[in-house]
C-alpha cells in the first residue's frame, strides 16, 4: 500500500524536471555564423532583433529581417550596425521587445547602400 503514493509522487517529480528542462533550454550556438560586413537598403528592412553574448555565443548579433520574410544577420561593428544597436537600445530600454520595425528609428528609408554575398540566418 505504501508504494503506490511513493510511486505516483516519483512519476511526477520526474514528469516536472522534464518539463522544466525543455523551458530552460538555450541555444548551444551562435545564430550568425558569417554576418554580412556589408550594409542593407534600408528600404529593404522590415524589422530587426539584436542578440545580447550568452554563455555559448560570446558576441552581439543583429538578426534584420527583410520585406522578403528572410533573416540576415549583419555585423554590429559597421556604421549601419551601430545604427542599428543605438536605435535598439533607445527603444528597447526594458528589454522586453523580441524585434523593432525599422520604421521606429526614424532611419532614410531610401538610402541606396547595395548588399552583396549575403548568407541567411541558420535555422535551429
Amino acid at each position: 500500500m505504501a508504494f503506490l503514493p511513493h510511486a505516483v509522487i516519483f512519476i511526477l517529480t520526474v514528469v516536472l524536471c522534464i518539463q522544466q528542462s525543455d523551458a530552460q533550454s538555450v541555444p548551444d550556438r551562435c545564430w550568425c555564423q558569417n554576418p554580412s560586413s556589408k550594409a542593407f537598403r534600408w528600404k529593404n528592412i522590415e524589422e530587426f532583433s539584436v542578440t545580447a553574448p550568452k554563455s555559448r555565443c560570446k558576441v552581439t548579433e543583429i538578426i534584420l529581417t527583410l520585406k522578403t520574410n528572410s533573416k540576415r544577420c549583419i555585423n554590429p561593428k559597421i556604421y549601419q550596425g551601430e545604427q542599428l544597436l543605438e536605435c535598439w537600445k533607445r527603444i528597447n530600454t526594458e528589454n522586453k521587445r523580441a524585434t523593432i520595425k525599422l520604421s521606429e528609428c526614424g532611419f532614410n528609408r531610401n538610402a541606396t547602400i547595395k548588399i552583396e554575398n549575403t548568407t541567411p540566418v541558420n535555422q535551429l
